[in-house]
């Protein structure tokens, strides 16, 4: 189960999608803020995509040092923008935004 991992360890793991597309490293990896329960890792897409997108950790799995998303490339590449300073975590704006767009 995703949870009984720690943020750290998930930290630079390899993400696929569901179609077992690599997608990339996980660059960041965010908490509910209401429930402290992990829900979001960042990924950059590519060298032409250098943007952070989110992708929720609902529906996940991991295997070793892997990671596989519920959802494949394109609808993480139309996820909407988030600026986010990493320290600061998700904006309830955004996180909703975020809910909206994956159907969460």
């Amino acid at each position: 189960m995703i949870q009984d991992e720690s943020a750290h360890e998930l930290q630079e793991a390899t993400l696929w999608d569901s179609t077992g597309h690599r997608l990339g490293l996980v660059g960041e990896v965010h908490r509910d803020k209401d429930t402290g329960r992990l829900a979001w890792l960042t990924v950059a897409l590519g060298p032409a995509d250098t943007r952070e997108r989110f992708v929720p950790l609902t529906g996940a799995r991991i295997e070793g040092t892997d990671v596989y998303v519920a959802y494949d490339h394109d609808t993480i590449k139309g996820s909407p923008d988030i600026d986010n300073a990493p320290e600061a975590g998700l904006s309830p704006e955004d996180e909703a935004k975020l809910h909206r767009y994956y159907g969460l």
